[in-house]
């Protein structure tokens, strides 16, 4: 093989290198912003939630299940914002874990 050769096989080598980085970055940027978008909208309707439990604690008695629904609807709703978060968090230890690998 040519040195010409060679050095078109390893420009050909680090643009393709490039490019499948800039698409790897491009893929988590896109599932980190869904991620962020999620998390927000679920913690605008915990905060309903909790605007629902306060209407219910300011009226008369008689409303103990739907006290219980909208307890059990905020336990759910701060289960799965840390699970997305704990799963963005995850993925960018992966991510990160394997650049360093490649390095």
């Amino acid at each position: 093989m040519s040195e010409a050769t060679r050095n078109e096989d390893t420009i050909l080598g680090i643009f393709l290198l490039g490019l499948r980085t800039w698409l790897a970055e491009i893929k988590w940027l896109s599932k980190s912003a869904l991620t962020r978008f999620e998390v927000s909208r679920l913690e605008k309707e915990l905060n309903q939630e909790y605007g629902n439990l306060g209407r219910i604690a300011e009226a008369p008695r008689g409303k103990m299940a739907e006290k219980e629904l909208c307890l059990k609807q905020i336990g759910f709703l701060k289960e799965e914002i840390e699970n997305l978060r704990a799963d963005l968090a995850a993925d960018r230890e992966t991510r990160m874990a394997t650049l360093r690998e490649n390095n």
